[in-house]
């Protein structure tokens, strides 16, 4: 009788969307076989090992009858009164599984006494609500890193409604028994020229106009956390639903970073707008005044940090690079500490580990040398060289094959205008050179950290050696022109370009926001075990190194950041004994009970 209602519930769902490039598709029912929600026959049973070898759980996603609804995975859940699947289906008008593009304008800045405008593009969002009442539910944003990553990782690994992780789904897609929607709303965005995301220049096919595209004028931390923030506020502003909702940052890797010049923008917007910060952008603090007047009619000018921290009120940074280069360095000096994971390889392979102890070396650069000459992942250090990567790249591939894609986004595609080719006026991916995913130079790499050389170049060698799967899209939405592409995993340039801004992902200043902001916000990091990249057991020592900070008192989950002006901030810093650098690919249901315990 249960499975009745929710089925007519289902039926009575229409296609809703924030713009004419975005819809919901249909349910399907026992005669309807609907290609975006007809589970693959590839779909592995509820024993699938985990990527280490070990069971996620007694689960069994492969249950679903291929409906785009709320799922009934029994006694698969996660154990949490109020994150069981809803069979009371309620529906809420505004507020349903949708993805597509929002516009960015070009914009005129400031960033360390230099003046720029950034360009145009299109962001790529996937939106899914709540199971349970999402008009009353907070809005996750969830990105990975890079800098020039697409968030697909976190997106088909284990926090959203379906998974791509082959030790679930086998082949397909499947429902994710550790889905970020029983806690909140769902927002991914994949980052300028990432992903889905593509940039907009008047002639694309001019080179020398494609390749100005990727200047630091585009690239750099602060512009990188505009557009994240005029993303964000532009959606929530075209869902009145849950427009005022609180929202939690959720991201990885560099994300950390980005996560921290959003909250820091956003918290002292007023103080910003006043020229008293190294960024300036007049269109963009006037656009979060006016999102924050039309929330709270007690507002009339900039608002407070106090008013902004009513609605951006958490963030969850998933081993995140959230102090520059300081944090880097504490890495490498924790790692040379007796009982460090560089030992234990060493007792395994027989491999010597040397390290520079006083000497000029750095110390981070000599930790990932010895990884990688030892034959490990430098991500999850007790596995085999680009293990990780090999693992993901398998499940990111899927989402390139139409017959899946719309399984995982759970809207039709087919209704994205703005995917087709005839319809990506000014569209392109790449600059003058570095066409398609095959990519052999190095040079632009020259002028970067030597750790992020190291880091750089074995993701280079890694999808050299192992190309991302192209897919068919074309055969759908069109064929494309060389400079451009339906979906870029890692954007390489990307990434240089970031390295060589005044303000760039290694800038004390990252610390020092970082340090500013989690007086104000509630913060979660995670301390996974494997990764060595961002070994996070050293995050409490790197916040040691910052002027501001007096002493940081280290907890079991937990450490204190202690300021020299007699304040104090915590952060939950939850322990993750068998996961690499993505926690959400290793271990997701400890990191969905403790997102949900800590909220």
């Amino acid at each position: 009788m249960k499975k009745f209602f929710l089925f007519a519930a289902l039926v009575l769902i229409f296609a809703v969307s924030c713009s004419n490039n975005s819809s919901r598709i249909k349910p399907s029912s026992e005669n309807d076989s609907d290609p975006w929600t007809e589970e693959p026959d590839g779909e592995s049973d509820g024993d699938a090992e985990t990527p280490d070898g070990s069971n996620h759980g007694d689960t069994d996603s492969s249950d679903s009858e291929g409906d785009t609804g709320d799922t009934d995975t029994g006694d698969t859940a996660p154990d949490n009164d109020d994150t069981e699947p809803d069979n009371d289906l309620v529906i809420v008008e505004g507020l349903d599984y949708e993805s597509g593009f929002i516009d960015l304008e070009e914009n005129s800045y400031t960033l360390d006494n230099r003046s720029n405008t950034s360009g145009r593009g299109k962001m790529w969002y996937y939106f899914q609500p709540a199971d349970k009442n999402p008009q009353s539910k907070p809005l996750f944003v969830l990105y990975n890193g890079g800098p020039g990553s697409s968030s697909s990782l976190l997106f088909l690994y284990n926090t959203s409604k379906k998974t791509a992780d082959q030790s679930i789904a086998g082949e397909g897609a499947a429902d994710n028994p550790y889905n970020w929607n029983r806690l909140g709303n769902l927002l991914y965005i994949d980052a300028r020229q990432t992903g889905f995301s593509y940039g907009i220049v008047d002639d694309p096919a001019n080179s020398r106009s494609r390749s100005n595209y990727f200047s630091t004028a585009n690239f750099n931390v602060f512009v990188d956390a505009a557009d994240f923030i005029r993303v964000i506020l532009r959606f929530l502003d075209n869902h009145q639903a849950i427009k005022s909702n609180p929202v939690i940052l959720a991201g990885e890797s560099y994300g950390g970073t980005r996560t921290t010049a959003v909250i820091n923008i956003l918290l002292n917007v007023a103080d910003y707008a006043e020229h008293n910060r190294t960024f300036y952008d007049a269109a963009l603090f006037e656009e979060i005044a006016q999102h924050f007047r039309e929330i709270d009619s007690a507002i009339t000018g900039m608002p407070s940090k106090e008013q902004v921290a009513k609605q951006f009120n958490g963030q969850i940074m998933i081993q995140p690079l959230a102090m520059g280069e300081q944090q880097m360095d504490a890495v490498g000096e924790v790692l040379e500490q007796s009982g460090s994971p560089l030992y234990e390889i060493q007792q395994e392979t027989g491999k010597q580990f040397k390290p520079c102890g006083n000497s000029w070396c750095d110390k981070h650069s000599n930790a990932l040398n010895y990884v990688q000459n030892a034959g490990r992942d430098i991500y999850a250090y007790r596995h085999e060289y680009n293990w990780l990567f090999d693992y993901t790249d398998y499940g990111i591939a899927k989402m390139l094959q139409f017959s899946l894609f719309g399984q995982f986004i759970m809207n039709d595609p087919t209704k994205i205008e703005n995917l087709y080719a005839a319809n990506r006026t000014g569209a392109f991916r790449y600059g003058g050179y570095g066409f398609s995913r095959n990519i052999t130079g190095t040079d632009e790499f020259k002028n970067l950290p030597e750790s992020v050389k190291i880091i750089m170049k074995t993701r280079l060698e890694q999808r050299n050696a192992h190309p991302l799967a192209s897919g068919d899209l074309e055969s759908v939405f069109g064929t494309l022109p060389n400079y451009d592409e339906y979906y870029v995993d890692t954007n390489n340039t990307i990434n240089s370009t970031f390295y060589n801004a005044s303000t760039s992902p290694y800038s004390d200043v990252n610390g020092e926001m970082f340090l500013e902001n989690i007086r104000t916000v509630k913060t979660f990091i995670t301390n996974a075990e494997e990764d060595i990249i961002l070994y996070a057991k050293a995050t409490p020592e790197a916040a040691k190194k910052f002027s501001s900070v007096s002493s940081v008192e280290t907890g079991d989950e937990s450490f204190t950041v202690h300021f020299n002006d007699g304040q104090s901030a915590t952060v939950t810093f939850p322990f993750y004994p068998e996961s690499s650098h993505s926690v959400s690919v290793n271990q997701p249901e400890k990191l969905f009970n403790d997102v949900k315990n800590w909220m």
